[in-house]
């Protein structure tokens, strides 16, 4: 007779998996919905609460593709509070702990990811350690503790090839990747997401194979090869947008957008740089909504609008500020000292760009350090712009070194905007 009952509940879950099959992301959710709506959260029926658990998982799931990620919380907690003490209660714990991350709530998902590992080691789940690692090393990464980033996520890696999970690896790569691209160690982090773009093709995994072309088309921006860059994110805007990936497509706009400007394309590079602001405000994206006013600022600094691309600036600090990402507030003094020195205030740039320095350091922002030295070597009196010109040149000699692709690492050094750093630093 249980059987009979929950017939129903398996045919909507077999008619959502072959939905998202179909990519009709919206419709899976429309039918994990109904099935949540026909049945009783206090269920006692053990095949009754397999579906629940499974339809809350996935419709969390897919609304975070989708872009809604406060609906997406809403339904991992849940989802934990009908999953008890069982291995789905850490699979709940660990997507809270993503979604948390993803609103900018890192003290949260941190909390998420801490009681993931305990209930996984109490319950001996190699796997759930692995997830739970791994997560930790991505919020570690966003409050900039970069040493405890790598080390989570190297834990977690290992755990994710003992067990055999192709998709916990694939992550993880493209986390390691993450981090080392942070850090400035660019051919370990293109060596990481070249890898982890093989497993996402080799797994038939859309969205995580956009997220790493959009990561290495970073690393050739770093590298200020705009060209290249190009390539990777005109690609992933391609496959983002057959996918309805929102939030992604939102960050490889920015990413497009930044580089159409770097190659003096700016107003081609600004209706990509104001989608990303807009999917950011509409998706509750923190990480976003962030970079997208950062990118606004310097675009429009290029432009020549000063009023515009300090009110940019400006939102920006304020939002950085309220939610203590100190990455984020370099980012807002380097521009508003750019938005200084397009207006003529020498002083109140120089002042802004020593406070940068001190965040960027601190935060391991090589190429914004760089970026800030040969700004203030511009407006420097003669003595102390050798001094910042010299840094300037040591922090992206730093970046250089470990690159071992001797024509990735001479494009790099030959860029336009790299080139006469190392010049003068030498003639110094």
């Amino acid at each position: 007779m249980g059987t009979m009952e929950t017939t129903p509940y398996h045919q909507l879950i077999k008619q959502a998996e072959t939905a998202v099959a179909n990519q009709q992301y919206w419709q899976a959710v429309e039918l994990y919905t109904q099935l949540l709506s026909q049945t009783d959260p206090q269920t006692t029926d053990p095949a009754i609460k397999e579906c629940r658990l499974k339809a809350l998982q996935q419709r969390g799931r897919l609304l975070g593709m989708l872009g809604e990620q406060i609906a997406a919380l809403a339904a991992y907690e849940q989802y934990y509070l009908e999953a008890g003490n069982s291995q789905q209660a850490v699979d709940a714990l660990v997507r809270i702990g993503d979604q948390s991350r993803g609103l900018g709530k890192l003290n949260r998902a941190l909390e998420a990811y801490r009681e993931a590992l305990v209930l996984s080691e109490a319950l001996n789940l190699t796997i759930g350690r692995a997830q739970a690692l791994g997560g930790m090393g991505i919020a570690f990464m966003m409050m900039g503790q970069m040493e405890e980033a790598i080390n989570h996520l190297y834990k977690a890696n290992s755990l994710f090839a003992q067990t055999g999970d192709i998709i916990g690896q694939m992550k993880a790569q493209n986390r390691i990747g993450v981090v080392y691209a942070m850090h400035g160690a660019l051919d370990k982090a293109i060596t990481a997401f070249q890898a982890s773009q093989q497993l996402a093709r080799q797994a038939n995994r859309p969205l995580d194979l956009v997220m790493t072309l959009n990561n290495l088309g970073e690393c050739h921006q770093v590298l200020q090869d705009m060209e290249e860059a190009l390539k990777y994110h005109q690609e992933a805007l391609t496959l983002a947008e057959s996918g309805d990936f929102r939030i992604v497509a939102g960050d490889i706009s920015r990413n497009l957008g930044l580089e159409l400007m770097y190659s003096g394309r700016v107003q081609e590079g600004l209706p990509y740089l104001e989608r990303a602001l807009k999917i950011a405000r509409e998706t509750n994206s923190l990480e976003l909504h962030q970079t997208s006013l950062y990118a606004l600022s310097l675009a429009y600094v290029e432009l020549g609008n000063v009023e515009k691309a300090k009110e940019y600036a400006q939102a920006l600090k304020e939002l950085a500020e309220k939610e203590n990402v100190r990455a984020h507030i370099a980012e807002a003094l380097y521009a508003l000292g750019l938005c200084h020195q397009k207006a003529g205030d020498i002083n109140s740039a120089q002042e802004v760009w020593q406070q940068a320095i001190f965040l960027a350091h601190d935060t391991e922002r090589r190429t914004l350090l760089w970026q800030i030295h040969a700004a203030l070597a511009q407006i420097s009196p003669p003595s102390l712009a050798a001094v910042h010109n010299r840094i300037a040149a040591e922090v992206i000699q730093q970046i250089a070194e470990p690159i071992e692709d001797e024509t990735l690492c001479s494009r790099f050094l030959n860029a336009p905007t790299i080139k006469p750093i190392l010049q003068q630093a030498n003639a110094e």
